[in-house]
């Protein structure tokens, strides 16, 4: 009889501990989207942040403009399509009329971001810049700043550049020729 008993606590010992104790689950969620178009963005590169610094009002005064600070849209399995261009556009809220840079919105006022190309070519919100692709892996490099608007009020007297600060947002679209 003991050694019933006994057999019998060492199988309800042996037979708890195989339980595996839930220490804790979650959810992984996978997304993106099928597009059509030659080239892939690259993950990670859809939402970016370019930082341009603390930069001092002085500068901005009559049109200044920061140094330039880099930023990329990296395209990954480009096939060959057409005369293998890309078109970027930067869309947004224009600063002012007929400036071609990107408000800013906050606390500072009387600055715009400037969007260039590599070489220092200002692209204009709104407007397309095309690039060349070829087939494989692509970066499509890209440069910002913060300018100077040059405002004057009523009486032509020009309006410095307020400190605080600012944010701008931009969403851009690829269209492949």
């Amino acid at each position: 009889m003991k050694k019933i008993i006994l057999a019998t606590m060492i199988s309800g010992l042996m037979s708890t501990s195989a339980l595996a104790v839930d220490a804790g689950s979650g959810t992984v969620t996978f997304s993106g989207s099928i597009i059509e178009a030659p080239c892939s963005i690259a993950p990670g590169e859809e939402n970016q942040e370019v930082p341009l610094g603390q930069v001092s009002n002085v500068t901005l005064d009559n049109g200044g403009e920061s140094s330039a600070q880099p930023f990329q849209i990296k395209l990954e399995g480009c096939n060959l399509k057409g005369d293998n261009q890309v078109a970027v556009t930067f869309k947004g809220t224009e600063a002012g009329k007929d400036t071609g840079y990107l408000q800013i919105t906050g606390d500072a006022t009387g600055a715009a971001v400037k969007i260039m190309n590599s070489s220092g070519t200002q692209i204009k919100v709104n407007s397309g810049a095309k690039q060349n692709y070829v087939e494989g892996n692509n970066t499509l490099k890209f440069q910002a700043s913060l300018i100077g608007l040059q405002l004057v009020d009523a009486q032509s007297k020009v309006i410095p550049v307020t400190p605080g600060k600012f944010q701008a947002v931009t969403n851009f679209t690829l269209a492949y020729n």
